[in-house]
């Protein structure tokens, strides 16, 4: 059961995650953007990198419980 509930809390995560590194649908360009205006490179080059990391580790963060519950599945 426990690795059940790894994989939901896993799976948007990651998917979150991955739509922010990837600015899928513009989900990154949100984040920093004002809303009226177009997207400035300004503002992609001051708050880019710090958002991407965000991603990063929405995608990293939930795989260490989900990798611990199947490795303890397994044991």
């Amino acid at each position: 059961m426990d690795w059940l509930i790894s994989v939901a809390v896993a799976v948007p995560f990651t998917a979150l995650g991955a739509a922010i590194v990837r600015d899928y649908r513009g989900v990154r360009s949100r984040l920093y953007q004002s809303q009226v205006g177009p997207p400035s490179a300004e503002a992609e080059q001051r708050y880019g990198g710090v958002i991407k990391l965000t991603g990063w580790v929405f995608i990293v963060l939930p795989l260490y419980p989900l990798v611990a519950e199947t490795i303890r599945l397994f044991v």
